[in-house]
C-alpha cells in the first residue's frame, strides 16, 4: 500500500456509472486517491481542483468525446505532461490510434478491460508521477539550499571584508598612536628617550592584548593594574599593594586607564615611590562610578613641579577628554596622592561652558579637534598651538563635539570619521552649515564619506604633519574673512563651495 501522505490522484472519466465502480474496484488495491468524473465539465473542475498524475478516460462519451476532452487538457499548461490513457469499447482504426496519440494519449486499453492489464498500466504511470514529483521536491529542496549556501559565502565574504577593514582601520590607528608617542616623547639622552617610547607602546600593547583574548569585549582593571605595576616588584617585599573589584572595563576605558597607569608608574619610578627605598604605594579602586587613588608614600622632599609634564598631560587627556572624567594631582610632603574619576557612560557630555571647556582669547582662533585616541589628539593639539595663533578645544565623543560647535566659534576643524565607535558626519553637516572648513582624518578608506562630503580632503592615519599645517594655515588666515562673511544675510551653503 502506498503511505497516505505519498499518494497520487487518478483521475476516472466515463458517463457510465457502472464502468466507473469497475474502474475503482480494479484500481482500488493501488492505495492511491481515485477521483470519478462522469462529464468532461466535471473532468476538468477535478483537474483545477487536484494535481493528477494519471486520467482513465473513454473515448466514446457525450457531448464532448475523449479526443476532445484530452485536447482541452492539454491547453492546460499545469497537464501538457499527464498521462492520459484511453478506454474504448470500439474497435479502434490505426487512424484513431494516431488522432489519439496526437491528442496525448500515452496508451489504450480496450473494454471489456483485463484487470491486471489495467492496474499495471496504471500502476506504472503513477509511479513515474511520483517519482517525478519527489524528484522536483529534491530539486527544490537543493535550489533552497545551494541559494541557502550562497547567502552564507555571501555573508561570510561581507564579514571577511568589515573584519579586514577593521584590521586595517585598527592598525593605522595603531601607527598614528605610535607617530604620536615619538613625535611627543622626550628625553636627556638617546637611551632614556628609547625607554620612554618602548615604555608607552608596551603599555598599549598590554592592553591590547587583553582586549584581543576577550574579542574586544572588554578587559579586567585588576589585571591592567598588575601588568603595569609588575616591572616594580621587588624581591625582598612588594613596595605597592592594590585592593579593588575585579572590574571589566570596556574597550576604550582599558586603553585609556593603562597609559595613565603606565605614567604615573613611570613616574613613580623616576621620582616616586618605587625610586625611594622606603616608597610605597597603594592604589585602591572603587566603582558605580569608577574611581582610582593612587596614593605614595615614604618619598623625600615632594615637591609639585614648576609645570606640567609630558606624563600627566597624557593622563588628564585620556581621562578627562577622552572618557570624560576627572584627575586631580596633590602632591602631599610624603608623595603624589592621584584621583582618577571614569563615569560608567562613554558617551558624555562637554561639561558647560565656565567649566573645564578651554576658550580663546579674542586675538586667537579656535580649532575643533575630533579625536578619540589621546596621544594623537595631543600631538595635533601641539601642532596647532605650535603655529602660535591658536588654540585646541579637543573632543573625544560626538556628543562632546556637538556641545562644542553648539558653544564655540571655530575657525576650522579636525575630525576622525569614526569617532569613539560613531561616525562623524552629523558634526560635519552642523560645520558645514556654519562656513567653517574641515577637514577628515581616518583610518579607513576614502569611500567611506558620504558624496556630500566629496570636495572635503581625506587625511589617512598615520598623519603627515607638513600636510595638517597646510589646512591650519590656510582655515587661520581667511578666518577673519569667514567670520565677516557668516555676519551677512547667506542663500545656502553646500561642501562643494566651502572657502
Amino acid at each position: 500500500m502506498t503511505h497516505a501522505d505519498n499518494k497520487v490522484n487518478i483521475l476516472l472519466v466515463d458517463d457510465q456509472p457502472a464502468k466507473l465502480l469497475t474502474y475503482e474496484v480494479v484500481l482500488e488495491e493501488l492505495g492511491e486517491r481515485l477521483i470519478k468524473a462522469s462529464t468532461a465539465r466535471e473532468a476538468l473542475e477535478s483537474l483545477l481542483q487536484n494535481d493528477v498524475a494519471v486520467i482513465l478516460m473513454d473515448v466514446s462519451m457525450p457531448e464532448l468525446d475523449g479526443f476532445q476532452l484530452a485536447a482541452m487538457i492539454r491547453d492546460h499548461p499545469r497537464y501538457r505532461e499527464t498521462a492520459i490513457i484511453f478506454v474504448s469499447a470500439v474497435h479502434l482504426s490505426e487512424q484513431d490510434y494516431v488522432r489519439g496519440y496526437q491528442m496525448g494519449a500515452v496508451d489504450y486499453v480496450s473494454a471489456p478491460v483485463v484487470a491486471e492489464i489495467l492496474r499495471a498500466k496504471v500502476k506504472v504511470f503513477a509511479e513515474l508521477h511520483r517519482k517525478t514529483r519527489e524528484l522536483e521536491q529534491l530539486n527544490g529542496d537543493l535550489e533552497k539550499r545551494v541559494a541557502d549556501r550562497t547567502e552564507e559565502l555571501r555573508l561570510s565574504n561581507e564579514h571577511q571584508m568589515i573584519l579586514a577593514r577593521e584590521v586595517d582601520h585598527r592598525a593605522k590607528n595603531a601607527l598614528a598612536v605610535a607617530q604620536a608617542i615619538v613625535r611627543l616623547s622626550h628625553a636627556d639622552t638617546i637611551d632614556q628617550y628609547i625607554h620612554a617610547i618602548e615604555g608607552r607602546i608596551n603599555a598599549l600593547a598590554r592592553a591590547h592584548t587583553l582586549l584581543s583574548d576577550s574579542r574586544w569585549q572588554g578587559a579586567s582593571l585588576k589585571t591592567i593594574v598588575e601588568d603595569e605595576l609588575a616591572p616594580y616588584r621587588r624581591a625582598d617585599d612588594r613596595p605597592y599593594v592594590i585592593e579593588g573589584p575585579d572590574i571589566v572595563l570596556k574597550p576604550v576605558s582599558a586603553q585609556a586607564i593603562s597609559l595613565a597607569l603606565h605614567e604615573l608608574a613611570t613616574n613613580a619610578a623616576k621620582y616616586g615611590a618605587f625610586a625611594a627605598k622606603a616608597g610605597r604605594l597603594d592604589l585602591t579602586w572603587t566603582s558605580d562610578p569608577l574611581t582610582i587613588s593612587w596614593i605614595e608614600s615614604g618619598v623625600p622632599q615632594v615637591r609639585p613641579p614648576a609645570r606640567l609634564g609630558f606624563g600627566s598631560k597624557v593622563i588628564d587627556l585620556s581621562i578627562s577628554t577622552q572618557l570624560g572624567g576627572r584627575v586631580g594631582f596633590q602632591w602631599n610632603g610624603d608623595g603624589l596622592h592621584c584621583t582618577l574619576e571614569v563615569p560608567e557612560a562613554t558617551d558624555t557630555a562637554l561639561p558647560a561652558k565656565g567649566e573645564n571647556m578651554r576658550h580663546s582669547p579674542p586675538a586667537r582662533a579656535v580649532i575643533l579637534l575630533a579625536e578619540d585616541e589621546p596621544l594623537v589628539a595631543m600631538m595635533i593639539e601641539q601642532l596647532v598651538v605650535s603655529l602660535g595663533s591658536a588654540i585646541v578645544v579637543p573632543c573625544a565623543t560626538l556628543a562632546q563635539a556637538r556641545r562644542a560647535v553648539e558653544t564655540e566659534d571655530f575657525a576650522g576643524a579636525i575630525l576622525d570619521i569614526n569617532l569613539a565607535g560613531e561616525l562623524v558626519f552629523p558634526i560635519a553637516d552642523a560645520l558645514d552649515s556654519l562656513q567653517v572648513p574641515f577637514i577628515f582624518t581616518t583610518g579607513y578608506g576614502p569611500e567611506r564619506v558620504p558624496a556630500r562630503f566629496a570636495q572635503v580632503p581625506v587625511f589617512p592615519k598615520p598623519l603627515e604633519a607638513h600636510m595638517l599645517t597646510a589646512f591650519l594655515t590656510e582655515a587661520l588666515s581667511h578666518s577673519v574673512v569667514r567670520k565677516a562673511r557668516r555676519s551677512l544675510p547667506r542663500a545656502g551653503h553646500s561642501a562643494a563651495t566651502r572657502a
